[in-house]
């Protein structure tokens, strides 16, 4: 199976939306999915990057997605990448980590639990490296880890 990564069109916020409420876990008190408004929001003016997977028939699908944006202080967040649980294991995710790192002009910074060792080995084969540690970043009992992306000057 094909995909094509591009940057996401305002046409599709709804179709990225519905894809954050499945991407995440549904256990109560550990994700609250982004509303689609502000997908909307995000896919007018904030960095998204879609993969679109088409199958034998040339049909379209959502088969993951990238959104970052930028901050007060010249750096830029990678909020998140969800890939569709029926393309994960196909390189999708990583796909997208790379397009959007090598689009990077400014330092690029992301958030993940500090007990989700794949999580944070996986990122840092990416060439982050950890800033700091922030215990109760969500709640209490949610601590993460700031790790932070230098893009080739």
């Amino acid at each position: 199976m094909d995909y094509l990564i591009k940057q996401a069109s305002p046409e599709d916020f709804l179709e990225i939306a519905a894809l954050d409420r499945l991407a995440w876990p549904e256990e109560p008190d550990t994700f609250i999915p982004d509303g689609e408004h502000a997908w909307r929001l995000w896919s007018e003016y904030a960095t998204i990057l879609i993969a679109e997977s088409s199958d034998e028939n040339q049909q379209s699908r959502l088969a993951g997605a990238l959104l970052m944006f930028p901050t007060n202080t010249n750096e830029t967040i990678l909020h998140k990448i969800m890939v569709h649980p029926d393309f994960r294991g196909q390189g999708i995710g990583s796909a997208l980590m790379k397009q959007a790192l090598q689009s990077a002009t400014e330092v690029v910074l992301l958030t993940v639990n500090p007990d989700n060792t794949p999580a944070v080995r996986l990122y840092e084969s990416f060439g982050f490296q950890i800033r700091t540690r922030i215990e109760g970043y969500y709640r209490p009992h949610e601590h993460r880890l700031l790790m932070e992306f230098w893009p080739a000057q």
